[in-house]
């Protein structure tokens, strides 16, 4: 929620990504509500290696600059 609220400065199209992501890592961490070790921890593994690389593709693009 930090990060939310320290884009209050930025652009609309920025905060709205930005959230985005935000909401995605939310909704992973909060999803199965299990133990990482769990089957439902490797769900959450993989969404969260998918975020990443998101992300990884967003900055190597120059296209999020940090406030």
């Amino acid at each position: 929620r930090q990060i939310e609220r320290s884009i209050n400065e930025c652009d609309q199209a920025t905060s709205e990504v930005v959230r985005g992501y935000c909401l995605a890592v939310r909704g992973s961490l909060t999803n199965d509500g299990r133990p990482p070790l769990d089957a439902s921890g490797l769900k959450l593994q993989e969404r969260l290696s998918l975020i990443e690389a998101s992300l990884e593709r967003v900055a190597k693009k120059g296209a999020y600059q940090n406030p």
